[in-house]
């Protein structure tokens, strides 16, 4: 299994604030035992809450290069577990999996033929989610136990073919350009912090609420409240 170039970059864009290393040891580490029990795992996705990014690794190009054809779903369960992070156990929640699967199966990426969801659970909230591909259709079954093992994932929680589209790869994709933004904005909120003696969430308060009144994106505010800093 290997990172795909999105996930490098966003874990280089995490330097200052953990050890990527560490982090993406973790996941491939992980995955290769995931993969190990279950031979016809192609990708792994793991979408975390306290970075608000997805990471994804996939099989070499040589093993699984189709998977590079992929049709996207507008969401499911393992975007929705994660935003919502509640409602796991009811019937009519993240759980009712005839509510993904057809419209899944619809727009499948080429290459995968079934995936699990499992929720990562801490004091009764979702704080992240990992979600495994596989070539075919019968990929996890009687698996769900023990890949939740190795993820220190939740198994009663298991959510099967609801991103047959392998969305999540598209997520990890679009997480080093997430991340920038997000350094920006933190740039930004410590300049003004400073400049006005105030603190960081006052400032913070005060950019949002500026971007919001002049209906412009924070982001955007905050690139030229640094780039008035820097020509200071």
């Amino acid at each position: 299994m290997e990172p795909i170039p999105e996930t490098l970059q966003a874990m280089d864009e995490l330097d200052a604030v953990l050890d990527e290393s560490a982090l993406l040891d973790q996941l491939l580490a992980t995955s290769g035992r995931a993969r190990a029990l279950v031979p016809g795992l192609v990708g792994v996705s793991l979408a975390s809450r306290d970075q608000g990014v997805t990471f994804t690794v996939v099989a070499s190009s040589d093993e699984i290069a189709a998977l590079d054809a992929v049709q996207y779903l507008a969401s499911g369960p393992c975007v929705d577990a994660i935003d919502l992070g509640h409602g796991i156990g009811t019937p009519d929640g993240l759980l009712n999996e005839t509510l993904w699967q057809e419209f899944a199966r619809a727009s499948a990426a080429r290459g995968v033929r079934s995936t699990l969801t499992l929720p990562i659970v801490s004091d009764g909230q979702t704080v992240a989610t990992v979600n495994l591909y596989g070539h075919a259709d019968r990929t996890f079954n009687g698996q769900h136990d023990v890949l939740a093992e190795v993820f220190g994932a939740w198994a009663p929680g298991a959510v099967t073919n609801a991103d047959l589209g392998f969305t999540t790869r598209a997520t990890a994709e679009r997480a080093p350009l997430y991340l920038r933004d997000a350094a920006t904005v933190d740039t930004a909120t410590g300049i003004l912090a400073a400049q006005r003696s105030i603190t960081v969430r006052v400032a913070r308060g005060q950019l949002e609420d500026a971007s919001r009144r002049a209906g412009v994106p924070v982001v955007e505010l905050a690139r030229v409240v640094v780039e008035l800093h820097l020509d200071q």
